[in-house]
């Protein structure tokens, strides 16, 4: 072991030597680094002018996924005119339209015939909405309308035909089918909240219509659908109650809910500013802080704007989540400065300036330096994530906290030089001027309030310089940690904690609920709610064949049966439901199989008659008359739990591989399907990549084996607690708690460094050490912390389901990190943690190395602790 302690101090005294050797170069050169810092991150902020956002659901799924190819096959296999022929069973996306449930304001049954005047009028309202063009003028739905058989397709609007009128009335609407014009009609799409008696239905607590636009002239389909949210939202009735939505609500809604909270910021950065200077308000008027409190809230909003400005030089689209990002930079930034203040407090008013820099540096540097490496390898692992969302906030995050690193390592520096040669002169830290001693001010007999506002002088030891909130805390924690009741109590405790979380872990749930993406107050919460809850969300799911196969011989229609068969004996996939072009035309009177030529012939044929028209978009011809994609359609039971719609993709493709034709299955909502799969894997390879960044990082600057074990270990305990403490916060594992997780490493790994840095710096025997580590890390930890929770404790008042569940996750790690790292490390330091002596004539040799041209030899010693905790004799 003793060649581990030899290494650990040549790794600590080399290292520290360099971060000297650098703190003394800024020193001698405080002001020019401030301003090349300064210019350098304003210079950057002007890459905002070209930042560019990146919303939509589509940013919480895996890009490149197996569900976006097959989107992209779809679209190149099949042609699709939606003003001629509009089915859509056909689309390959959800396709533009404007929709609206309706309800009785009473909540009864909707199936009353006295209210059809006000549905047709409804109707009409919705019919006659009208937008304007540029270019072609004013147009309505009629002019823009998705079309089939020269007719606008709106889903629902059977209710109005005579024959439904009929039916209502005679209590005979069948349910969950429906026969209109000789067609079967999945009527539970339109009817709501059905009560239903041998299959009829007896009563109706919603009705929702459909009114689909071209998807060929999307921009004039925009702005009819967005003339339509306008004018649909001052719709009122005395009767009934209305709920509604179009093609881009979720994408509109998500933006406006995340970007409405950024407003927060503005609080969250006083509120910091107003802890910054509390917390360093200790001291007498030369030794005040509150500056380099302001300062340090200044450098990290610097370093906001210039990470911004180059990931969007870079062309990283902004995503809503990011919008969480400045909250978090402001904590971790603040922390740093409580970690560089703590070191500069640990050093002697006696030495020069430059001195105190250095050492500053040698001791502090080192200790910021492990935990902004590490968070930001973290953030790197996560911009490799398949998740568009994870990954621009990973690239955003990881770059902002390598500026507020690079920040705090110049500009912050350059600050605490002016700062202390200010202290240095006796000048007072408010009106810069010379100021005379307390005691020089008590022996001219001047008002004690005079005394208080302008007495100062530089501190002689740590206890002068910090402030209440910086000295009570660690004291504290110091005397609890070291006495032996409190140590058994310390221990029940951690094990109940670790107890609950394997627990919690065990009944971790996977899924994104869309509802907890907007706002409650959201006109799409409510539709979205209605919908699920009360209409069918059965899928269609299309098995595209997507090259040329001979359909006329009988062993290719056999194959094509053996596929069905094996897709719909799955329990979840209806066996009655099949929409198949060719299985309609070979029941057909044109049906012809003589011939190649007589097939294609007979299959055009039926294809242009009423019966075959349904499957027109289903069959692709090239120049020479060969089929060369076609499909059939299945559909699915109605699935809302995003777990069993992930198996059920997933049990569908399987079904489909056994088959030798060359077929995939495909649905819109695969789409978003494909994350439910993808999560987890995604979430523990990035956390595998992170935990083995923290070893490695751990290693090169700590190289104990036994500290890079615990440092590993508590980073894992932490990870495990708050992964498990989400589920009783009613969290579940999406991409967007995915982001918070990978977060939670680079937290797990600050304040545990920082504990088991100060104590490898230590001397003495393991409690004096403990003691000494308290003293160095332990304020800056506290502070550290609670920064951090008022960064985001803005967050907490959040509507937006992506910032709130920031908040909870960030408020677990910040309790979880807190506590591991000054009650159960110490503790377990204090027992077992490595013992060795720190020979003083063991600094490193200096090897010439200098700044500025000059050569600097290196040295530092800690100060001998203050006995102040039980057993300390």
């Amino acid at each position: 072991m003793k060649m581990f302690y030899k290494l650990q101090q040549k790794v600590e005294n080399w290292f520290g030597h360099v971060f000297e050797t650098y703190g003394r170069f800024v020193a001698r050169n405080p002001l020019k680094i401030i301003l090349l810092v300064v210019f350098i991150n304003i210079g950057l902020g002007f890459g905002l002018l070209r930042l560019e956002q990146e919303s939509g659901i589509e940013q919480y799924t895996p890009t490149d996924s197996t569900a976006s190819k097959n989107r992209d096959q779809i679209r190149e296999l099949f042609t699709i005119d939606t003003a001629v022929n509009y089915y859509q069973q056909s689309l390959p996306d959800l396709g533009l339209f404007a929709s609206v449930i309706i309800e009785r304001k009473d909540g009864g049954n909707i199936l009353d015939s006295s209210l059809w005047a006000d549905l047709t009028a409804l109707y009409d309202f919705i019919n006659t909405t009208t937008a304007h063009d540029s270019t072609i003028g004013s147009f309505t739905y009629v002019d823009i309308c998705a079309k089939r058989s020269s007719a606008c397709v709106v889903e629902g609007d059977l209710i109005f035909s005579t024959s439904f009128l009929a039916d209502m009335g005679s209590g005979t609407i069948s349910f969950p089918t429906y026969i209109y014009q000789g067609q079967t009609v999945y009527i539970n799409r339109i009817i709501g909240g059905a009560q239903v008696l041998n299959n009829m239905t007896t009563s109706a607590k919603a009705l929702k219509l459909t009114f689909n636009v071209e998807s060929e002239r999307s921009s004039l389909s925009r702005l009819w659908e967005l003339a339509f949210l306008k004018k649909i939202s001052t719709y009122s009735n005395n009767q009934l109650k209305i709920k509604y939505a179009y093609s881009d609500s979720l994408t509109e809604e998500l933006s406006k809910n995340v970007t409405g909270d950024i407003v927060f910021f503005s609080i969250t950065f006083t509120l910091m500013i107003m802890f910054s200077s509390l917390t360093l308000m200790g001291g007498n008027c030369v030794t005040n802080r509150y500056n380099l409190g302001f300062a340090g809230i200044l450098g990290t909003g610097l370093a906001i704007v210039g990470s911004f400005g180059l990931v969007s030089l870079c062309g990283a689209k902004f995503v809503d989540i990011v919008g969480a990002m400045p909250f978090l930079i402001l904590g971790i930034g603040v922390d740093d400065m409580f970690i560089l203040l703590s070191g500069l407090a640990d050093t002697s008013s006696k030495d020069s300036v430059e001195d105190r820099i250095g050492k500053t540096m040698r001791t502090s540097g080192i200790s910021v330096t492990i935990t902004s490496v590490t968070d930001v390898i973290a953030f790197c692992a996560g911009a490799a994530s398949v998740f568009p969302s994870v990954r621009n906030f990973s690239w955003y995050t990881g770059c902002a906290i390598l500026f507020c690193y690079l920040n705090y390592m110049t500009y912050y520096i350059g600050c605490m030089t002016i700062n202390e040669k200010r202290v240095a002169k006796n000048i007072h830290f408010c009106t810069c001027m010379p100021t005379k001693t307390r005691t020089d001010m008590e022996a001219s007999k001047q008002s004690k309030c005079k005394i208080f506002c302008c007495a100062g002088s530089p501190h002689k030891s740590r206890d002068e310089i910090e402030g209440p909130i910086e000295k009570y805390p660690k004291r504290l924690v110091k005397r609890i940690v070291l006495f032996k009741p409190t140590q058994i109590v310390i221990c029940v405790i951690f094990a109940v904690y670790i107890g609950f979380s394997v627990w919690g872990t065990t009944g971790f749930q996977e899924g994104l609920d869309i509802r907890d993406l907007v706002g409650k107050d959201s006109y799409y919460y409510d539709f979205y709610d209605a919908d699920q809850n009360m209409f069918s969300q059965s899928l269609i799911v299309s098995l595209n064949i997507q090259s040329e196969i001979n359909y006329r011989l009988e062993s290719t229609f056999n194959q094509l049966v053996s596929l069905v068969t094996n897709v719909q004996k799955d329990s979840q996939v209806f066996d009655d439901f099949l929409l198949s072009w060719i299985h309609a035309y070979r029941s057909s009177a044109v049906f012809d199989q003589t011939s190649d030529a007589l097939f294609i012939s007979g299959l055009q044929s039926f294809l242009s008659t009423a019966q075959g028209n349904v499957f027109v978009n289903d069959v692709m011809f090239d120049t020479s008359n060969k089929i060369v994609g076609s499909r059939i359609h299945i559909m699915t039971d109605s699935i809302t739990s995003s777990n069993s719609q992930a198996d059920l993709m997933v049990r569908i493709r399987e079904s489909v591989e056994l088959s030798s034709l060359p077929v995939f299955a495909y649905s819109p909502g695969f789409i978003f399907f494909e994350q439910y799969v993808q999560i987890l894997p995604q979430t523990l390879q990035t956390l595998g990549i992170c935990v083995g960044v923290v070893f490695i990082v751990t290693a090169i600057f700590m190289p104990l084996p036994f500290m890079i074990v615990l440092v590993t270990v508590t980073v894992v305990m932490i990870m495990v607690g708050v992964i498990g403490f989400i589920k009783f916060w009613d969290l579940t594992l999406s991409s967007v708690t995915m982001i918070h997780i990978i977060m939670c490493v680079g937290f797990c790994i600050d304040f545990s460094t920082h504990m088991c840095h100060a104590f490898v710096q230590a001397e003495g025997n393991r409690n004096v050490r403990v003691a000494q580590a308290l003293d160095m890390a332990g304020g800056p930890i506290f502070n550290g912390a609670i920064s951090t929770v008022i960064g985001v404790l803005m967050l907490a008042f959040s509507s937006s389901y992506v910032f709130f569940s920031f908040f909870k996750i960030m408020l677990l790690v910040m309790v979880f990190g807190l506590i591991h790292s000054v009650f159960l490390l110490p503790l377990i330091l204090a027992y077992i943690g490595p013992q060795y002596k720190v020979v003083k004539s063991d600094v490193y040799p200096v090897k010439e190395i200098t700044f500025d041209g000059k050569q600097n030899k290196l040295e530092h010693t800690l100060p001998e602790p203050k006995p102040d905790y039980p057993g300390a004799e």
